[in-house]
């Protein structure tokens, strides 16, 4: 898989280069990214890298510069922008803007030979549709009886990362419980950098206490998550959550 880098330079009061390298928005962008390659089964060429570039007040001399002091065997794209305008845009302008940005690159790129417009249409409309969501299964686990499975999914948004329960009731293939128990910013976020699991860098684990009480271990805060489903005479349930230090 091809590296990609999103890079913010500007020139700071002493006429120096300043050379951001990180937004949080963007590993989210990333992630849906390589999402979309795994689920198209496309593959950039190995040992490759892009680097998309907004800069401002940079001449073609400083260009040239970055080019060769960061390796001169990588794919760069320099968008001009106004960087403070551009980091201050909500998440959502944010992410357009940088998504237009990657399309523009990979396409001005010798990716273009693994990637056709039309394919990058398609992951606009995949990212557009999904509003910027990483949905991401992390744990599944049916109780001894084999009539529940709770399933855990991560889901990353450029605010936040909730941690969503659904429990299914096997009998009637009814989702019986599908709500959101945990959530941490994303300033505190560190998502690994693993291709098959970018978001279970903590460690969550289901853990069925009994067959109607399922419990979510948050390596994280150390606590685990209890909730309790009970079936009715009816044949609807009832919930009843709580946490439990560990």
């Amino acid at each position: 898989m091809g590296e990609i880098e999103v890079l913010y330079i500007k020139k700071n009061d002493e006429k120096e280069l300043d050379i951001e390298y990180y937004d949080i928005r963007n590993e989210l962008l990333m992630y849906m990214f390589q999402d979309f390659l795994n689920q198209s089964r496309k593959k950039l060429p190995k040992y490759s890298s892009l680097y998309i570039i907004f800069y401002e007040n940079l001449t073609e001399e400083e260009k040239k510069r970055i080019i060769i002091e960061n390796g001169e065997t990588r794919e760069y794209y320099f968008k001009e922008t106004n960087i403070n305008e551009l980091k201050s845009k909500d998440d959502l302008d944010f992410l357009i803007e940088t998504l237009k940005t990657l399309q523009k690159g990979v396409i001005d790129s010798k990716f273009n030979e693994f990637l056709s417009g039309d394919e990058l249409k398609k992951f606009e409309d995949y990212v557009l549709e999904k509003n910027f969501i990483y949905v991401q299964n992390i744990d599944k686990r049916s109780n001894k009886t084999k009539t529940m499975k709770a399933a855990l999914k991560a889901e990353l948004t450029s605010v936040n990362l909730n941690l969503i329960l659904e429990i299914m009731d096997l009998r009637s293939r009814k989702i019986v419980y599908n709500k959101c128990v945990f959530e941490l910013p994303t300033s505190v976020v560190s998502p690994s950098k693993s291709k098959l699991n970018p978001i279970s860098l903590y460690g969550y684990e289901l853990y069925w206490e009994n067959d109607n009480t399922i419990d979510i271990i948050i390596n994280t805060v150390g606590d685990r998550l209890r909730t309790k489903i009970y079936r009715k005479s009816d044949g609807n349930f009832l919930s009843k959550q709580q946490r439990i230090k560990m």
